[in-house]
């Protein structure tokens, strides 16, 4: 993948948990992990109505170089809006260890 599709930066966020001085577990809070390149394009109508028929709500996907520590627990955020990501990350069709796609959708 040429570098200069990459032109969207995302952020990833991922789960982190506390806890307070007494030892009681805090509530789990979504805090910045990475900011990235990306390219995130939007699903066409067809492909989303194809998706609801299957019972899927993505509506976007994001096309990264390859990471092995971004996974489907994390969320996306991009131009204010957050995804979460559905499913394992989808590797290139070539060696597997150039870019990787990653279906999104979106939450509310």
């Amino acid at each position: 993948m040429r570098a200069s599709k990459l032109r969207q930066r995302i952020t990833v966020y991922k789960q982190t948990s506390a806890r307070s001085p007494t030892g009681a577990v805090l509530p789990q809070t979504w805090s910045p992990f990475i900011v990235l390149w990306a390219s995130i394009e939007p699903l066409s109508v067809k492909d989303v109505l194809i998706a609801q028929t299957s019972g899927s709500h993505i509506t976007a996907r994001c096309i990264l170089r390859y990471r092995n520590d971004i996974n489907s627990t994390m969320k996306i955020s991009h131009n204010g809006l957050r995804y979460d990501i559905d499913g394992d990350p989808l590797p290139d069709a070539d060696s597997g260890r150039e870019y990787m796609t990653l279906m999104l959708k979106a939450t509310t």
